[in-house]
């Protein structure tokens, strides 16, 4: 009987008291009486570890993998197990302790238990003695068989950085168990450890790939038992593209061409049970695309004029056999991949226009292919595209509506042609042709509402964008309201879209108003799955747009915490990466060991997110600007190697129609520019600066290796940083420096001329331009504070508290005199410092204070006046009508409004 179960031995630990004298008391009393029990001495190790005495608790768990009798408890060898994985070099005393505990009874269970423990913390050299052992154990068991091949080649891409020559050991046997499953399947063996379910030759395929052995797959393939003709396989598309990867990739262009065009002439003979899978093949673009390739390739390479004709008869010919059921996936290939010359593309683009131009992607199939049109064929291609749009307009007689629905959809492809070309290509258009392209927008948009849903959403997209293009163009922000007005009206029609939602937040964020554009984000119920990818484009820099609380717009009177927002998107990637652990291993008969290596790739991008990080640093952000205490919460994901982070943030959710020249739409309307690594490993030295000044008894400043990612940035590292972060990283480093002296003691005869450089840094040099930048003083067209003028309000302020606190907590130090040196702290010289601070916080006060007045002083007049003045906003008026006034009330409303909320944010903090 268990004397303490682990979870109660947790508890004891995280309530266990402020000193270590303290949270041993109670386990040492117990060990007098049990010295050898392990849970005790797991208890003892825990607490040594919880007050960082690292060499005492290791030495404790590593004895305790020698413990006689052999620990069998599953979760207090899990417990141990994880808690030795956080030091380098513990894998043979892990080992050692799962083996003893399976020598003492023989269980599956723990080798099952030592398997999940291992794979749960990717130790996956650890967890292939575990399943090899369980194969051994279990000789006849399909699912372990095969799962040791998984694993090895698991363990071989872990170990790869770090101990290469075991990791190619590991390839090795993976390849060599394999081979040995392969070789039965061929000569019919119908044993376990043979190959004789898909399954099975998915992960062995899996596998070869990774190990770029094409010649094996290959051969595989094309095996009578065990190939994609077999019984086995039955003409499963799968495999089909497995093969046509593995042909391009290898180059092999003749045996591509002999494989596609046999298939799309259907002159294979595969059996009975295979026949319905093989007729499914002609729809199928990865086998058009591969017969285009290979023709382009061997036309390269063609003797003769003879050679080439027969190439091209034959593509022709296989394209005139089959009917329209299978034109989207012959004409794509045939626009993008065997086109030889500007003019054949040309052809075959405005075939394809001329078919699918009624179908909303058509402009997002064909747009990759009109780009590499010269700049003659690419005018020639838009005089095609508005040519064939009138034709249609004027087919029929308006009374079919599909015909209709087709019409519309044909115009708005044109339309998107028109701005790919003439908007977004290269340098910047002119006012003329951007006001054109809108004028055509809301055209459709007028002529497109309640008749075509699709067109009415793509017109209201490019009008918004071409008002946001307008906005960068003259800096006039009544464009950002037209465009809003726009998207309102989308919304109204077309609630339920997400991209109008995700477009309109994203709008709304971007003109500095945070709540209304919470308020629409909540409505988007994004997937769990989707906030890695989604919840960035609101959540990053959170501290520096809108840290405090918010009205709810579907509660009443209710007020919602965007560090709790934060908080729930963090327990979601954490909910779906325990799912994920949960999962490798648990109710391993049932389990699907092709998948392990997809389960692992998903769990390692979400544990070493860069997003994530991102999201636990704007938490403590947030916390320090509204003055509270700042929770550990999730700290833990802080600590990970900033070198293997994954990026899975997704820009591409929202409309685009970009030229690859242009930067995407979305960085028309970010908060600044993606942060990276160098911006994580900037704001977490700042991050560790702030948490020393606040408790400098509990920590040191460790930012050794900060410190090097941080020196001597490239332009690459700074263009993460908007203007307001480059201009205040000198006074981080003054504060840093003089942080680590004071708190210190180090170098206190210095101490009074780092005071001097960051005081005369604050009060001279320092912010003078970057508050300049947020004064309302000449603005003439700046009614209202857009995003970059609260961060830069806030990203001072957050400076300026750190500068105070120092000096508060200073004083404290010097008075506590605990250390000879605490005496000799120059409180005398800090508070002119101090006082510095409080003078410049003032100034960004007043500023707020500034924006306010302007708002309350006849703002609304003034936009009304100005939104429907002007080409565009006259343009709108005309084509919106009666609509036109409601939307520049709500919309004028909500901004104005909006900013004030923004504003009271930054009065809202506080300096200490």
């Amino acid at each position: 009987m268990a004397s303490l179960s682990v979870h109660a031995i947790n508890d004891k630990v995280l309530y266990s008291g402020s000193n270590i004298k303290q949270a041993l008391k109670e386990c040492e009393k117990k060990l007098q009486k049990k010295p050898k029990d392990p849970y005790l001495l797991f208890w003892k190790a825990a607490v040594y570890l919880k007050f960082a005495r690292d060499d005492e608790a290791f030495q404790q768990l590593e004895a305790l993998c020698d413990s006689q009798p052999a620990i069998i408890d599953v979760e207090l060898l899990r417990a141990i197990h994880l808690r030795l994985c956080e030091k380098p070099g513990t894998g043979p005393r892990r080992n050692k302790l799962w083996q003893n505990a399976f020598k003492a009874t023989g269980s599956d269970d723990i080798l099952i238990t030592w398997f999940e423990s291992a794979a749960a913390v990717d130790a996956w050299d650890d967890a292939q003695l575990a399943i090899v052992t369980l194969k051994n154990k279990n000789p006849k068991n399909e699912w372990y068989c095969f799962a040791v091949p998984a694993v090895q080649q698991l363990a071989a891409e872990t170990l790869q950085p770090k101990d290469p020559k075991t990791a190619t050991l590991m390839s090795m046997l993976a390849r060599r168990t394999l081979k040995m499953a392969i070789d039965k399947a061929m000569a019919g063996d119908k044993s376990a450890d043979a190959v004789t379910t898909r399954r099975e030759l998915r992960l062995l395929l899996q596998v070869y790939a990774k190990q770029k052995l094409y010649k094996e797959v290959l051969e595989i393939l094309d095996h009578p038992k065990v190939g994609i003709f077999s019984p086995l396989v039955v003409c499963d598309l799968g495999f089909v593209r497995i093969k046509l990867e593995v042909l391009e990739a290898a180059g092999m262009w003749q045996e591509l061409w002999d494989f596609c065009s046999g298939s799309l002439k259907q002159t294979h003979k595969p059996d009975e049970a295979s026949k319905t899978s093989y007729s499914l093949w002609l729809h199928d673009y990865s086998l058009w695309r591969g017969l285009h390739l290979a023709y382009r390739e061997l036309l390269k390479s063609a003797s003769d004029a003879t050679a080439k004709q027969s190439l091209t008869n034959m593509v022709d010919s296989i394209h005139d056999q089959h009917d329209e059921v299978t034109l989207r996936v012959q004409l794509l290939p045939k626009v993008g991949v065997s086109a030889q010359s500007q003019a054949e593309k040309f052809e075959n683009i405005c075939t394809y226009w001329s078919v699918f131009a009624k179908e909303q992607i058509c402009f997002e199939d064909i747009s990759p292919y009109v780009e590499d049109l010269n700049e003659d064929h690419q005018a020639k291609f838009l005089d095609f595209c508005h040519q064939f749009t009138t034709e249609q307009s004027q087919l029929g007689d308006g009374t079919d509506r599909k015909a209709e629905a087709r019409k519309l959809r044909t115009k708005a492809n044109a339309i998107k042609a028109d701005y790919f070309l003439r908007v977004s290509k290269g340098n910047a258009p002119s006012n003329e042709i951007l006001e054109e392209v809108l004028r055509a927008a809301v055209d459709l948009q007028a002529e497109a509402a309640g008749k075509e849903d699709f067109a009415f959403e793509d017109a209201c997209a490019l009008a918004a964008m071409v008002l946001v293009r307008l906005y960068h163009l003259e800096a006039s922000q009544v464009y950002l309201l037209q465009a809003l007005a726009v998207t309102s009206k989308l919304l109204q029609a077309r609630g339920d879209s997400r991209k109008a939602q995700l477009f309109h937040t994203r709008l709304l964020s971007y003109v500095g108003n945070f709540r209304e554009g919470m308020s629409t984000w909540e409505g988007l119920k994004i997937k769990e799955i989707l906030m890695e990818t989604l919840a960035h484009l609101m959540f990053t820099r959170i501290s520096v747009i809108h840290p405090f609380h918010y009205r709810s717009k579907t509660g009443v009177g209710s007020w919602l915490d965007p560090n709790a927002l934060l908080d729930r998107i963090l327990q979601t990637s954490q909910k779906i990466t325990n799912t994920l652990q949960a999962f490798i291993g648990a109710d391993m008969d049932t389990l699907q060991y092709d998948r392990l290596l997809e389960i692992a790739e998903l769990k390692k991008a979400l544990t070493k997110s860069l997003n994530n990080k991102i999201w636990v640093l704007e938490r403590r952000r947030i916390e320090r600007v509204r003055g509270e205490h700042v929770s550990d919460s999730f700290t833990e994901l802080l600590d990970d190697d900033l070198e293997s982070l994954e990026d899975n943030r997704d820009t591409r959710r929202m409309w685009s129609y970009e030229h690859s020249q242009s930067p995407g739409f979305e960085e028309y309307l970010a908060s600044g520019p993606p942060p990276g690594k160098y911006w994580l490993a900037l704001h977490l030295l700042i991050d560790e600066t702030c948490a020393v000044i606040s408790a400098p008894e509990n920590q040191r400043l460790k930012t050794e290796k900060l410190e090097r990612l941080v020196n001597s940035p490239s332009e690459e590292d700074l263009a993460q940083l908007t203007p307001a972060e480059r201009s205040l990283i000198p006074g981080w480093e003054k504060l840093r420096t003089l942080a680590s002296k004071v708190l210190f003691g180090e170098d206190l005869e210095s101490t009074p001329a780092d005071i001097e450089a960051l005081k005369s840094w604050l009060s001279e040099h320092a912010l003078f331009s970057t508050l300049q930048d947020v004064s309302i003083k000449d603005k003439p067209k700046g009614f209202l504070p857009f995003i970059n003028h609260i961060q830069t309000l806030f990203l001072t302020i957050e400076l300026l508290q750190a500068t105070s606190r120092l000096c508060d907590t200073a004083t404290r130090l010097q008075k506590l005199k605990h250390q000879p040196w605490q005496r000799n702290i120059p409180v005398k010289e800090l508070s002119p410092l101090k006082t510095v601070a409080q003078d410049i916080f003032g100034q960004v006060r007043q500023r707020a204070f500034d924006w306010k007045n302007r708002l309350s002083d006849g703002a609304h007049d003034d936009l009304a006046t100005r939104f429907s003045s002007g080409n565009t906003g006259a343009l709108l008026a005309e084509r919106l009508g009666v609509e036109w006034q409601g939307l520049t009330d709500r919309v004028l409303d909500i901004a104005i409004n909006g900013a004030h909320d923004s504003l009271d944010g930054v009065l809202s903090a506080k300096l200490n």
